[in-house]
């Protein structure tokens, strides 16, 4: 064997015996509770969102799971928690670091992934998590579905025709009583309008704005609005598949265009104080009993979303697709600046300081 040979074979068996790939976690929820507690017994989640009680539905279940656990969370859009851990690693990371990132933007986590920022992690379950939709080495996984669609008041559209497909929002009928979320303010929102503009053309969002809309913050508010009878139907907003009993509002998919869905991601900041507490936290979203009950689609393969609405694999919607786009960070700004010249800036306060009881106009 050549020198060079040699060379190459000694470091091949070096690497081999000193290299390994991260294993899934094995530990169960009530080990990996009593680490957290051991460790400290805290744990800090920022979770991006547009009003404070956003992640209650689960959160307060993880509380109720393991009440010894201190939990500190705070909701906010995610354009505003990544520059704050940026800040905070700036600063040294001796404070206001977070346990867990959890973000649409889903571009921040490549970013810091790059940089060495993220723990390398599997949660047990990781395996089951769509391919596409968490790092290969753990630095981070999706944890949920989100989808924005149609949200309709049935006491105030046709309920057998309600709007469904972007040419529906162009009734004479709806003039005044869309309420949506403006894009230039939310990058979901905007991916929203990025697909229609190629769909149907610019003309459409021309005409879309035509149909004077009320615009607003934060795609919470769109709910709200709709439930309160105060708008009849907006397309840039998400509820559950199934109806909860008491609302005559319905959340509906197009009959034929495509939607948006993403998997809201998280991992864990390299310079995290409680990762004995991050941990739980992953592997527990990961858990059945959390993706078993989740409202829209989940982030494993084994479960299917609630109803009949099957994997997202089965839909007009591709999570990878939003995830391709948002890292396209020229094309975005560039349409973004085009939405706001299109619709106008953005008015009111930002979307975590809504007041939901007040209509908006």
């Amino acid at each position: 064997m050549s020198i060079t040979r040699a060379a190459i074979a000694l470091s091949l068996g070096l690497f081999a015996g000193t290299a390994h790939a991260l294993d899934i976690e094995t530990r169960t929820l009530h080990e990996l509770y009593a680490d957290a507690l051991a460790e400290g017994g805290e744990f800090v989640l920022r979770a991006g969102g547009d009003e404070p009680t956003q992640i209650d539905y689960y959160l307060d279940r993880f509380k109720a799971r393991f009440p010894e656990l201190k939990v500190t969370h705070s909701v906010d859009v995610s354009i505003n928690h990544a520059p704050r851990f940026d800040n905070a690693r700036a600063a040294g990371g001796e404070q206001n670091i977070p346990d867990v990132i959890q973000f649409q933007t889903l571009h921040d986590f490549n970013y810091y992934m790059e940089r060495g920022l993220l723990e390398a992690y599997k949660p047990a379950n990781w395996d089951k998590v769509y391919p596409d939709h968490k790092d290969p080495h753990g630095r981070w996984t999706g944890l949920y579905g989100v989808t924005f669609s149609n949200y309709v008041n049935l006491d105030m559209v046709d309920p057998e025709n309600p709007p469904r497909d972007a040419l529906d929002y162009l009734d004479p009928s709806l003039k005044g009583r869309i309420i949506l979320t403006y894009p230039h303010d939310d990058d979901a929102v905007l991916y929203q309008f990025w697909n229609l503009k190629e769909a149907y053309g610019w003309d459409y969002l021309e005409k879309l704005v035509a149909q004077k809309p009320v615009w607003t913050r934060g795609t919470a508010m769109p709910y709200h609005a709709i439930n309160n009878g105060w708008y009849a139907a907006s397309f840039t907003t998400f509820w559950a598949f199934e109806s909860f009993p008491g609302l005559n509002t319905e959340f509906m998919l197009p009959k034929k265009d495509y939607f948006l869905t993403w998997f809201q991601s998280a991992g864990i900041p390299t310079q995290a104080k409680n990762k004995a507490a991050a941990k739980l936290y992953l592997n527990w979203m990961l858990s059945e009993e959390m993706q078993g009950t989740w409202l829209q689609f989940p982030v494993r393969m084994d479960i299917d979303a609630p109803g009949d609405y099957g994997s997202v694999l089965r839909h007009n919607t591709s999570p990878g697709d939003f995830h391709r786009w948002m890292l396209k960070r020229p094309m975005v700004e560039r349409f973004r600046d085009q939405m706001r010249q299109l619709i106008g800036p953005a008015h009111g306060p930002e979307a975590i300081d809504l007041d939901y009881s007040i209509k908006p106009e």
